[in-house]
């Protein structure tokens, strides 16, 4: 199993982020009403909305919370294509930063709103798949 990972999860990923990046530029954008196009920068506000406002459906609570914690996941393997990302500071410093700038590239061509909240489940699932990596084959920091 370890061989075929390592063999197929640089091509995966690149596939992967391409159609990653296609969802969040082209597919999830918001209608023109310019409020979409804003920063969010209180945390945990878009969740706690999920959590407490009976308007939304399982069907959003599920895109928005769990839909941005599984899609980041698979980016907790990025150990196997650079070795520095298996300490787990490096892996959260690099992995926070590059999503910062999907957010705020998202905002910036008015492609949605960057969201604090989207910065912690995102990161949380980068996290989740991280930490399965680990146990998966036992990495320790050194």
């Amino acid at each position: 199993m370890k061989k075929l990972l390592y063999k197929y999860y640089p091509p995966f990923i690149n596939v992967y982020t391409v159609w990653l990046l296609y969802l969040l530029f082209f597919i999830s954008f918001r209608n023109s009403d310019s409020s979409h196009f804003s920063i969010k920068p209180i945390p945990f506000d878009t969740i706690d909305e999920y959590f407490i406002v009976i308007t939304y459906s399982k069907i959003d609570f599920f895109k928005n919370i769990i839909g941005n914690i599984f899609l980041f996941s698979p980016y907790g393997f990025l150990g196997i294509l650079y070795p520095k990302l298996k300490k787990v500071g490096w892996f959260i410093l690099t992995f926070f930063v590059i999503i910062n700038i999907v957010e705020f590239s998202q905002f910036y061509f008015k492609r949605g709103f960057a969201d604090v909240d989207d910065v912690i489940l995102n990161t949380t699932g980068a996290l989740v798949g991280y930490f399965i990596y680990r146990t998966l084959f036992y990495i320790k920091d050194r």
